[in-house]
Protein backbone atom coordinates (compact mmCIF):
# COMPACT_ATOMS: atom_id res chain seq x y z
CA UNK A 1 0.00 0.00 0.00
CA UNK A 2 2.87 2.35 0.70
CA UNK A 3 5.90 3.52 -1.08
CA UNK A 4 8.45 2.78 1.56
CA UNK A 5 10.57 5.46 2.43
CA UNK A 6 12.21 3.40 5.25
CA UNK A 7 13.37 0.10 4.02
CA UNK A 8 13.37 -1.06 7.65
CA UNK A 9 10.04 -0.26 8.07
CA UNK A 10 8.16 -2.33 5.70
CA UNK A 11 7.15 -5.52 7.68
CA UNK A 12 5.85 -3.41 9.94
CA UNK A 13 4.32 -1.08 7.38
CA UNK A 14 2.59 -4.32 5.65
CA UNK A 15 0.59 -5.01 9.01
CA UNK A 16 -0.46 -0.83 9.43
CA UNK A 17 -1.85 -1.68 5.25
CA UNK A 18 -3.47 -5.33 6.52
CA UNK A 19 -5.02 -2.88 9.71
CA UNK A 20 -6.58 0.00 7.24
CA UNK A 21 -7.83 -2.86 4.84
CA UNK A 22 -9.42 -4.35 8.04
CA UNK A 23 -11.12 -1.08 8.67
CA UNK A 24 -12.30 -0.83 5.23
CA UNK A 25 -13.49 -3.89 5.01
CA UNK A 26 -15.49 -3.41 8.37
CA UNK A 27 -17.27 -0.03 6.66
CA UNK A 28 -17.26 -1.90 3.48
CA UNK A 29 -20.80 -3.68 3.76
CA UNK A 30 -22.45 -2.44 0.44
CA UNK A 31 -21.06 -2.88 -2.56
CA UNK A 32 -21.36 1.24 -3.49
CA UNK A 33 -19.48 1.73 -0.16
CA UNK A 34 -16.83 -1.12 -0.65
CA UNK A 35 -15.88 0.71 -4.14
CA UNK A 36 -15.44 4.10 -2.88
CA UNK A 37 -12.88 3.11 -0.20
CA UNK A 38 -11.15 0.83 -2.08
CA UNK A 39 -10.88 3.64 -4.63
CA UNK A 40 -9.73 5.73 -1.33
CA UNK A 41 -6.94 2.81 -0.30
CA UNK A 42 -5.88 3.15 -4.29
CA UNK A 43 -4.40 6.67 -4.13
CA UNK A 44 -1.85 6.31 -0.73
CA UNK A 45 0.95 7.56 -0.44
CA UNK A 46 4.32 7.41 1.50
CA UNK A 47 2.93 6.44 4.89
CA UNK A 48 4.87 8.96 6.68
CA UNK A 49 2.85 9.43 9.60
CA UNK A 50 2.37 5.52 10.55
CA UNK A 51 6.20 5.70 9.80
CA UNK A 52 6.66 8.74 12.21
CA UNK A 53 4.76 6.65 14.95
CA UNK A 54 5.96 3.35 14.10
CA UNK A 55 10.19 5.32 14.90
CA UNK A 56 8.99 6.89 17.79
CA UNK A 57 7.56 3.70 19.12
CA UNK A 58 11.12 1.60 18.92
CA UNK A 59 12.49 4.83 21.25
CA UNK A 60 10.58 2.88 24.39
CA UNK A 61 11.67 0.04 25.66
CA UNK A 62 8.71 -2.26 25.01
CA UNK A 63 8.38 -1.61 21.38
CA UNK A 64 8.46 -5.86 20.49
CA UNK A 65 5.57 -6.08 23.01
CA UNK A 66 3.27 -3.62 21.70
CA UNK A 67 4.31 -3.61 17.70
CA UNK A 68 0.86 -5.25 17.14
CA UNK A 69 -0.28 -2.06 18.99
CA UNK A 70 1.42 0.30 17.25
CA UNK A 71 0.29 -0.83 13.87
CA UNK A 72 -3.21 -1.12 14.37
CA UNK A 73 -2.94 3.01 16.12
CA UNK A 74 -0.52 3.64 12.99
CA UNK A 75 -3.31 2.48 10.92
CA UNK A 76 -5.80 4.99 12.87
CA UNK A 77 -3.54 7.89 12.29
CA UNK A 78 -3.25 7.07 8.51
CA UNK A 79 -7.02 6.95 8.23
CA UNK A 80 -7.31 10.24 9.51
CA UNK A 81 -5.00 11.61 7.22
CA UNK A 82 -6.61 9.92 4.25
CA UNK A 83 -10.46 11.28 5.07
CA UNK A 84 -9.10 14.72 5.63
CA UNK A 85 -7.56 14.57 2.04
CA UNK A 86 -10.91 12.92 0.94
CA UNK A 87 -12.82 16.28 2.32
CA UNK A 88 -9.45 18.73 1.13
CA UNK A 89 -10.65 17.64 -2.24
CA UNK A 90 -13.86 18.89 -1.78
CA UNK A 91 -13.35 21.93 -0.75
CA UNK A 92 -10.91 22.51 -3.60
CA UNK A 93 -12.68 21.03 -5.98
CA UNK A 94 -9.74 18.93 -6.84
CA UNK A 95 -10.03 16.45 -10.18
CA UNK A 96 -6.97 14.15 -9.42
CA UNK A 97 -4.82 12.94 -6.39
CA UNK A 98 -1.52 11.30 -6.61
CA UNK A 99 -2.54 10.71 -10.42
CA UNK A 100 -5.81 9.25 -9.73
CA UNK A 101 -9.36 10.87 -10.55
CA UNK A 102 -10.02 11.83 -6.53
CA UNK A 103 -13.24 10.34 -4.72
CA UNK A 104 -15.85 13.49 -5.20
CA UNK A 105 -14.30 13.66 -8.68
CA UNK A 106 -15.27 10.19 -9.32
CA UNK A 107 -18.55 9.73 -7.22
CA UNK A 108 -19.92 13.01 -6.28
CA UNK A 109 -19.40 15.43 -3.86
CA UNK A 110 -21.91 14.47 -1.72
CA UNK A 111 -20.18 10.99 -1.80
CA UNK A 112 -16.94 12.07 -1.10
CA UNK A 113 -18.78 13.62 1.94
CA UNK A 114 -20.20 10.94 3.41
CA UNK A 115 -17.18 8.74 2.59
CA UNK A 116 -14.69 11.43 4.70
CA UNK A 117 -17.37 11.15 7.57
CA UNK A 118 -17.56 7.49 7.50
CA UNK A 119 -13.65 6.57 8.10
CA UNK A 120 -13.69 9.14 10.73
CA UNK A 121 -16.46 7.28 12.63
CA UNK A 122 -14.73 4.55 12.06
CA UNK A 123 -11.75 5.44 13.58
CA UNK A 124 -13.54 6.67 16.92
CA UNK A 125 -15.49 3.36 17.26
CA UNK A 126 -12.08 1.80 17.55
CA UNK A 127 -10.24 3.76 19.51
CA UNK A 128 -13.40 3.66 22.33
CA UNK A 129 -13.43 -0.48 21.49
CA UNK A 130 -10.36 -1.01 21.45
CA UNK A 131 -9.93 1.51 24.51
CA UNK A 132 -6.82 3.27 22.97
CA UNK A 133 -8.04 6.14 25.85
CA UNK A 134 -4.56 8.19 26.30
CA UNK A 135 -3.96 7.58 22.44
CA UNK A 136 -7.73 8.14 21.82
CA UNK A 137 -7.72 11.87 23.48
CA UNK A 138 -4.95 12.85 21.02
CA UNK A 139 -6.30 12.16 18.03
CA UNK A 140 -9.32 13.89 18.98
CA UNK A 141 -7.60 16.74 19.78
CA UNK A 142 -5.15 16.38 16.71
CA UNK A 143 -9.34 16.28 14.74
CA UNK A 144 -10.62 19.49 16.51
CA UNK A 145 -6.93 21.31 15.21
CA UNK A 146 -7.33 20.17 11.95
CA UNK A 147 -10.54 21.21 12.07
CA UNK A 148 -9.51 25.05 13.43
CA UNK A 149 -6.93 25.22 11.11
CA UNK A 150 -8.78 24.56 7.71
CA UNK A 151 -11.72 27.32 8.95
CA UNK A 152 -8.73 29.59 9.96
CA UNK A 153 -7.58 29.32 6.26
CA UNK A 154 -10.84 30.04 4.25
CA UNK A 155 -11.13 32.90 6.67
CA UNK A 156 -8.06 34.43 4.87
CA UNK A 157 -8.17 33.09 1.62
CA UNK A 158 -7.09 35.36 -0.90
CA UNK A 159 -6.38 37.90 2.08
CA UNK A 160 -3.04 39.51 1.14
CA UNK A 161 -2.54 40.90 4.59
CA UNK A 162 -2.85 37.35 6.04
CA UNK A 163 0.67 37.26 8.32
CA UNK A 164 3.20 34.76 8.44
CA UNK A 165 2.14 34.67 12.24
CA UNK A 166 -1.28 33.68 11.12
CA UNK A 167 -0.18 31.12 8.36
CA UNK A 168 2.27 29.32 10.75
CA UNK A 169 -1.35 29.10 13.17
CA UNK A 170 -3.11 27.82 10.47
CA UNK A 171 -0.64 24.87 9.17
CA UNK A 172 -0.41 23.64 13.30
CA UNK A 173 -3.81 22.55 12.52
CA UNK A 174 -4.01 21.85 8.99
CA UNK A 175 -0.55 19.64 8.80
CA UNK A 176 1.58 20.18 12.40
CA UNK A 177 -0.84 18.19 14.56
CA UNK A 178 -1.59 15.16 13.16
CA UNK A 179 2.60 14.67 13.42
CA UNK A 180 2.91 15.62 17.09
CA UNK A 181 0.37 13.36 17.59
CA UNK A 182 1.90 10.33 15.52
CA UNK A 183 5.03 10.92 17.93
CA UNK A 184 3.51 11.04 20.86
CA UNK A 185 1.31 7.82 20.33
CA UNK A 186 4.37 5.73 19.52
CA UNK A 187 6.69 6.96 22.18
CA UNK A 188 4.00 6.73 24.86
CA UNK A 189 2.48 3.26 24.11
CA UNK A 190 6.06 1.80 23.54
CA UNK A 191 6.79 2.77 27.16
CA UNK A 192 9.41 5.79 26.24
CA UNK A 193 10.44 7.97 29.36
CA UNK A 194 9.21 11.52 30.08
CA UNK A 195 11.79 13.46 28.25
CA UNK A 196 11.93 11.28 24.96
CA UNK A 197 8.12 11.26 24.87
CA UNK A 198 8.72 15.48 24.98
CA UNK A 199 11.41 15.69 22.70
CA UNK A 200 9.46 13.53 19.54
CA UNK A 201 6.42 15.57 20.33
CA UNK A 202 8.76 19.38 19.42
CA UNK A 203 10.42 16.69 16.37
CA UNK A 204 6.62 16.17 15.47
CA UNK A 205 6.06 19.93 15.54
CA UNK A 206 9.07 20.55 13.40
CA UNK A 207 8.99 18.28 11.10
CA UNK A 208 5.12 18.80 10.47
CA UNK A 209 6.13 22.43 9.72
CA UNK A 210 8.96 21.36 7.30
CA UNK A 211 6.62 18.86 5.51
CA UNK A 212 4.04 21.74 4.86
CA UNK A 213 6.56 23.84 3.86
CA UNK A 214 8.04 21.81 1.72
CA UNK A 215 4.76 20.84 0.12
CA UNK A 216 3.77 24.67 -0.44
CA UNK A 217 7.32 24.99 -2.27
CA UNK A 218 6.54 21.99 -4.58
CA UNK A 219 3.33 23.52 -5.71
CA UNK A 220 5.53 26.16 -7.96
CA UNK A 221 7.65 23.17 -9.48
CA UNK A 222 6.97 22.63 -12.93
CA UNK A 223 3.64 20.12 -13.50
CA UNK A 224 6.20 17.47 -15.01
CA UNK A 225 8.79 17.56 -11.74
CA UNK A 226 5.43 17.79 -9.34
CA UNK A 227 4.56 13.89 -10.11
CA UNK A 228 1.50 15.35 -12.24
CA UNK A 229 0.33 17.56 -9.70
CA UNK A 230 -1.66 20.55 -10.96
CA UNK A 231 0.34 23.19 -10.15
CA UNK A 232 -0.16 26.72 -8.65
CA UNK A 233 -3.57 25.61 -7.26
CA UNK A 234 -3.39 26.92 -4.02
CA UNK A 235 -2.67 30.48 -5.18
CA UNK A 236 -5.10 30.03 -7.20
CA UNK A 237 -7.44 28.97 -4.64
CA UNK A 238 -6.95 31.97 -2.43
CA UNK A 239 -4.34 30.28 -0.25
CA UNK A 240 -1.68 32.52 -0.04
CA UNK A 241 1.60 30.18 1.40
CA UNK A 242 4.79 31.29 2.83
CA UNK A 243 6.67 32.33 0.06
CA UNK A 244 3.63 34.53 -1.63
CA UNK A 245 3.32 35.90 1.99
CA UNK A 246 7.17 36.29 2.56
CA UNK A 247 7.31 38.30 -0.81
CA UNK A 248 4.42 40.33 0.09
CA UNK A 249 6.31 41.77 2.65
CA UNK A 250 8.78 43.16 -0.51
CA UNK A 251 7.39 46.97 -1.35
CA UNK A 252 8.26 46.89 -4.82
CA UNK A 253 7.18 43.69 -5.47
CA UNK A 254 3.75 43.91 -3.18
CA UNK A 255 1.48 45.99 -5.48
CA UNK A 256 1.88 43.66 -8.69
CA UNK A 257 1.41 40.20 -6.45
CA UNK A 258 -1.59 41.61 -5.06
CA UNK A 259 -3.03 42.23 -8.22
CA UNK A 260 -2.30 39.09 -8.89
CA UNK A 261 -4.02 37.77 -5.96
CA UNK A 262 -7.31 39.75 -7.06
CA UNK A 263 -7.61 38.03 -10.51
CA UNK A 264 -7.04 34.67 -8.66
CA UNK A 265 -9.89 35.74 -6.50
CA UNK A 266 -12.08 36.92 -9.83
CA UNK A 267 -11.21 33.74 -11.68
CA UNK A 268 -9.17 35.86 -14.32
CA UNK A 269 -6.12 34.68 -13.12
CA UNK A 270 -4.90 32.73 -16.97
CA UNK A 271 -1.66 30.29 -17.04
CA UNK A 272 0.57 32.69 -18.97
CA UNK A 273 0.36 34.67 -15.13
CA UNK A 274 1.93 31.98 -13.71
CA UNK A 275 5.48 33.01 -14.92
CA UNK A 276 5.19 36.44 -13.92
CA UNK A 277 3.77 34.92 -10.38
CA UNK A 278 7.25 32.90 -10.18
CA UNK A 279 9.14 35.85 -10.97
CA UNK A 280 7.57 38.24 -8.17
CA UNK A 281 7.88 35.71 -5.76
CA UNK A 282 11.63 35.44 -6.73
CA UNK A 283 12.59 39.08 -7.06
CA UNK A 284 10.54 39.67 -3.22
CA UNK A 285 13.08 37.03 -1.42
CA UNK A 286 9.77 34.56 -1.52
CA UNK A 287 11.53 31.48 -2.03
CA UNK A 288 14.70 31.72 -0.09
CA UNK A 289 12.70 33.24 2.74
CA UNK A 290 10.64 29.94 2.70
CA UNK A 291 13.58 27.40 2.20
CA UNK A 292 15.31 29.70 4.96
CA UNK A 293 12.61 28.93 7.25
CA UNK A 294 12.18 24.82 6.22
CA UNK A 295 15.88 24.49 7.09
CA UNK A 296 15.99 26.48 10.35
CA UNK A 297 12.99 23.30 11.10
CA UNK A 298 15.54 20.66 10.10
CA UNK A 299 17.88 21.83 11.75
CA UNK A 300 15.86 22.03 14.97
CA UNK A 301 14.99 18.24 14.39
CA UNK A 302 18.79 17.84 13.61
CA UNK A 303 19.36 19.07 17.46
CA UNK A 304 16.33 17.29 19.03
CA UNK A 305 17.72 14.27 17.36
CA UNK A 306 21.29 14.39 19.20
CA UNK A 307 19.54 15.22 22.68
CA UNK A 308 17.79 11.45 22.22
CA UNK A 309 19.95 8.44 23.25
CA UNK A 310 21.93 6.80 19.97
CA UNK A 311 20.17 4.14 19.00
CA UNK A 312 18.92 2.69 15.56
CA UNK A 313 15.69 3.90 15.56
CA UNK A 314 16.84 7.72 15.99
CA UNK A 315 19.25 7.21 12.89
CA UNK A 316 16.09 5.82 10.94
CA UNK A 317 14.61 8.93 12.19
CA UNK A 318 17.19 10.99 10.53
CA UNK A 319 17.08 9.16 7.48
CA UNK A 320 13.39 10.49 7.67
CA UNK A 321 13.68 13.87 7.62
CA UNK A 322 16.79 13.81 5.25
CA UNK A 323 14.13 11.91 2.83
CA UNK A 324 12.03 15.71 3.07
CA UNK A 325 14.71 17.17 0.35
CA UNK A 326 13.61 20.84 -0.65
CA UNK A 327 12.46 21.57 -4.64
CA UNK A 328 15.12 23.56 -6.72
CA UNK A 329 13.35 26.68 -7.20
CA UNK A 330 16.63 28.72 -8.50
CA UNK A 331 14.94 30.92 -11.18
Amino acid sequence: MFTNVIPELAEELALVSDEIARLADADGKNTATRDILSAVHATSGKGYRPSLLLLAGRMGPSYRNVVERLCRLGALVEYVHMASLVHDDIVDDSPTRRGAPTIQAKFGKDMAVFTGDLMLGQVMRVLLQENYRESGLLIAQTLRDMCVGEIAQADHLFDADTTTGQYYQNIFGKTVSLFITACKIGAMESGADSRSLEILGKLGEHLGYLFQIRDDLMDFLPEEKNDGKPVRQDFKEGVLTLPVLYALREARCEEKIRALILCAKEGRFLPEQTGELDRRIAEGGGFDAAVADAEFHRESICRLLEALDPSPARDLLADLVLSLSLPDLSR
